[in-house]
C-alpha cells in the first residue's frame, strides 16, 4: 500500500505517465486487480476518452470521480438506502426553515424573501459540509466575534441554527450528498471495488477534508495509490512562494501515508523525461 507522489509542472505529462503505468499493469498476464483513475468530475469524460484511445476497452480500468467512487462503494457495502436530497429539495427545506425562524434569525431572517438568498445559503452550507465545519464550530467562531452583536457573528450563528434544523429534517428520511465522501471513507474497507486495487488520483489542485479522509482509507486497502501534484520537481523541498498550497498538500498526503503505515515514493515528471527519487 505505498503512496507515490508524482510531481510535474502543468503540461509536463503527469497524466500521460499515469496512463503508461496503467498500460504496463494491463500487460501483466497474471494480474487481475482493479485499476482505478480518480479524477475531478469535470474531467471524467475527457479521461475516459484518453483511456480508450491509449488502452482500449478493459473491464479492469475504471475512471471515477470521488462521488462516483462513493456510489460504487455504497452499492457493495451499503450506506445509500435512503434517497439523496436534491438541490431543489434542499432549497425548499431551507425556505421553510427561514420562514419558521424569521423572528429568531438576526441576519438571514430579514433576507428570507430576497432573491438569491436560498442559493447563497445552500452554497454556504454545502461548503461547510465539504470542509467538515460543524454547527458547533460556527457557534464557537461567532462567540469569538461577539456573538449576535456583529453582522458576521449573526450570520455564523444563523448558519449554525439552520444547519442543525436541516440535519434534523434529513435524519431518517434522506441522505445528504455533501456528506457522501465521509460516509464512503468509513465504508471503503467493506467494499471490494478498491481492495488490492492500483489507484491513480490525477488532476486535482488540492483536496477537501472529506477527500483526504477517502485518500487515507484508500491507503489502507489499495495495493498502491499514486497522486499527481502540479509542482516543479526541483521545488519539492521549497517552503514558500506560489507552490506553498501544493507543498501543504504534499505534507498532508505524506502524513496520511505515515498514519496508514505506507511507504512514500516521490517521482518527478518533466516534458520528455521522467526522473525518480525515493524517500
Amino acid at each position: 500500500m505505498p503512496l507515490t507522489l508524482r510531481y510535474g509542472s502543468a503540461g509536463s505529462g503527469k497524466t500521460r505517465a499515469c496512463l503508461e503505468e496503467v498500460a504496463r499493469e494491463l500487460r501483466r498476464p497474471a494480474a487481475a486487480n482493479p485499476l482505478i483513475l480518480v479524477v475531478p468530475e469535470q474531467a471524467s469524460h475527457q479521461t475516459e476518452r484518453a483511456c480508450l484511445a491509449r488502452l482500449g476497452a478493459s473491464w479492469r480500468v475504471q475512471v471515477l470521480s470521488f462521488r462516483r467512487l462513493a456510489w460504487r462503494v455504497f452499492q457493495e457495502a451499503g450506506g445509500a438506502s435512503r434517497p439523496p436530497i436534491t438541490d431543489l429539495g434542499r432549497k425548499l427545506v431551507l425556505r421553510a426553515i427561514l420562514q419558521r425562524r424569521a423572528g429568531e434569525l438576526g441576519y438571514f431572517g430579514r433576507l428570507a424573501d430576497r432573491p438569491g438568498v436560498l442559493d447563497q445559503l445552500s452554497g454556504s452550507l454545502r461548503e461547510c459540509r465539504a470542509y467538515e465545519v460543524s454547527a458547533e464550530n460556527l457557534l464557537a467562531v461567532a462567540d469569538t466575534l461577539g456573538g449576535s452583536r456583529g453582522i458576521l457573528g449573526q450570520k455564523l450563528a444563523d448558519l449554525a441554527t439552520i444547519m442543525g434544523d436541516l440535519a434534523r429534517h434529513l435524519e431518517g428520511r434522506y441522505t445528504d450528498p455533501d456528506q457522501s465522501l465521509s460516509l464512503m471513507a468509513d465504508r471503503l474497507a467493506a467494499a471490494r471495488v478498491c481492495r488490492r486495487a492500483q489507484v491513480w488520483v490525477d488532476g486535482f489542485s488540492g483536496f477537501t477534508p472529506q477527500e483526504y479522509r477517502v485518500l487515507g482509507a484508500l491507503l489502507r486497502v489499495a495495493d498502491r495509490v499514486t497522486v499527481t501534484l502540479t509542482l516543479d520537481p526541483g521545488r519539492a523541498g521549497a517552503a514558500e512562494g506560489l507552490f506553498t498550497p501544493t507543498l501543504e498538500t504534499r505534507e498532508r498526503l505524506v502524513q496520511l501515508a505515515l498514519d496508514a503505515g505506507a511507504a512514500v515514493e516521490e517521482k518527478g515528471t518533466r516534458a520528455g523525461s521522467v526522473s525518480v527519487s525515493e524517500s
